[in-house]
């Protein structure tokens, strides 16, 4: 008889996207109810989430990606402390607390939302057949061309507050920097492996960020 159920990765990968998609879309919907404020408390939540599906559907995980990842981790928090507590690597900025627990005025998801973009992109441009250096600074764009739509709105939703109003070049120009160190890490970590949730993962965060920037222009307090 002929087999009528989907392979396990498949059937993962499909309920992995049903997921991400729900809760994005919950989300965004949430966010202009009166229930505001308890969708922005889960915020942590989401993305823990997001994360979790991340590792979650990547074929051939090693112990060495993990370590890699979690080395991307500790990089980045230790720039977002220093840069909390001086002004001088991204600029002066604070943050707020929909993200929830702090470490030295710094959200611990914060680190992880930024390893775990920098790792979808890696997955990603690893499936290209192009230059090491190439993939590395196409990597390096994305996490960055999604924070510039957070940026947009990241006040209104209590993610951080630029202390000059809004964010200088400096801080693109940093995390531009940080995210292609970062790519040059991860990229050779995963080139055995595979992860066809990535692109998803990465496209739902970008569009959930555009959305909540045109419903800003729509419906903004």
């Amino acid at each position: 008889m002929k087999e009528l159920t989907a392979p396990l990765p498949i059937r993962k990968l499909s309920l992995s996207i049903g997921i991400i998609c729900l809760f994005h879309f919950c989300g965004l919907i949430g966010f202009y109810t009166p229930y505001r404020e308890w969708f922005l408390g889960n915020t942590p939540l989401n993305l823990i989430l997001a994360t979790g599906l991340l590792f979650w559907n990547h074929q051939g995980l090693t112990a060495k990606m993990v370590l890699g990842t979690v080395a991307v981790f500790l990089v980045g928090l230790t720039a977002e402390i220093i840069g909390v507590a001086t002004g001088k690597v991204f600029g002066a900025y604070h943050y707020g607390d929909a993200f929830g627990f702090k470490f030295r005025e710094v959200p611990l998801v914060i680190g992880m939302n930024w390893a775990a973009l920098c790792f979808a992109a890696a997955a990603v441009v690893n499936q290209w057949q192009k230059p090491y250096l190439v993939k590395a600074a196409v990597a390096a764009a994305i996490p960055v061309s999604i924070d510039f739509l957070i940026e947009k709105v990241c006040e209104t939703f209590d993610f951080w507050y630029w202390h000059g109003g809004s964010p200088p070049l400096q801080n693109y120009l940093s995390w531009y920097l940080f995210s292609f160190l970062f790519a040059l890490v991860l990229i050779p970590l995963l080139r055995n492996s595979r992860n066809r949730f990535a692109p998803y993962f990465l496209l739902v965060q970008f569009v959930f960020f555009l959305l909540l920037n045109l419903a800003e222009l729509v419906y903004g307090r």
